[in-house]
């Protein structure tokens, strides 16, 4: 129980300093070092703090053999009743009529007397208070209350999707999406779908990925350029680091910088995505993409505010 509590500090620590130096790394490096990169350590980090066990490896270690030789047995020579010089007999044993011989009275100080067993230490009936199983079960009662919220939302995001979202019938739309899809190589592509009340595109599911479009909203160079900006987010499997992000912070709960790790997790991959976007067309429409994404964000924007 210590160990795991004592591994979980350790690995918070260590988080939070590689959550700086990421931080700080976009910050002061954003030229040379661009997003892809960042988004390669926020893996790496999130994998290592996916499963806050120790991890222990012990070698195979020989020990020297060790042999014990005994000792030889001390030679003991056997009394002479008759030393020299003495001349008297050695008194018999009083045998008694019947053969058998009187035990020798017992003294004071030839009583062997057999050791006691020390009495039992009576058993505690107040026992300490456990603080390492307390900090453990706080732990995992906030990891538990995280998790369930996630699945709850997620639960209720499926449900909305069901009632509201189905497949896109516009012919434009779909061969814009097979357009590109082949541009990008990809051989197994996400569903397709219109929801209504959807503001914006949106890539969504982890296990059944699908391309959410806004009902009658988005048309012409602005489709192509968001499909182009969704796809590009599951030929990179985003939504499995964000997935893994949100793992983490559930099992870290308690740590603030975890909570910032979710936001620089989801504006490396957005800029990440728009890098990849940006090669695959012309300097000439590099305006009309950003004006796209601009678009979108001030149209989330207005929802939420």
């Amino acid at each position: 129980m210590e160990e795991i509590l004592l591994t979980l500090g350790a690995l918070t620590l260590g988080g939070s300093a590689a959550v700086l130096l990421l931080a700080w790394a976009g910050r002061s490096t954003r030229a040379r070092y661009g997003a892809k990169w960042r988004c390669w350590g926020w893996l790496l980090l999130c994998l290592r703090l996916a499963v806050p066990l120790p991890f222990v490896f012990r070698g195979e270690t020989r020990a020297p053999i060790q042999v014990d030789v005994p000792n030889p047995p001390a030679v003991v020579q056997p009394a002479d009743p008759n030393p020299p010089g003495n001349t008297s007999t050695p008194a018999l044993p009083n045998i008694p009529q019947g053969g058998q011989t009187q035990p020798a009275p017992s003294g004071g100080s030839s009583a062997v007397t057999s050791p006691t067993a020390p009495d039992p230490a009576p058993p505690e009936e107040d026992r300490e208070f456990d603080l390492s199983f307390v900090l453990l079960a706080v732990w995992l009662a906030g990891a538990a209350v995280m998790l369930v919220r996630n699945g709850a939302a997620h639960l209720r995001f499926l449900r909305w999707l069901g009632r509201w979202a189905s497949p896109v019938e516009d012919w434009d739309a779909v061969e814009a999406f097979n357009h590109l899809g082949d541009q990008l190589h990809l051989h197994r592509r996400p569903r397709l779908l219109v929801c209504q009340g959807l503001k914006v595109p949106m890539l969504a599911g982890a296990f059944r990925p699908a391309i959410l479009l806004p009902q009658g909203k988005i048309t012409g160079e602005e489709l192509g350029f968001s499909l182009l900006h969704e796809l590009t987010h599951y030929r990179r499997g985003d939504i499995w680091l964000k997935t893994l992000a949100m793992w983490v912070n559930a099992l870290y709960w308690f740590n603030p910088l975890m909570w910032l790790m979710i936001y620089l997790v989801e504006r490396d991959t957005e800029l990440a995505c728009d890098e990849d976007a940006l090669r695959r067309l012309s300097p000439e429409d590099y305006r009309a993409y950003g004006q796209t994404i601009l678009a979108a964000v001030a149209r989330l924007q207005r929802r939420t505010d």
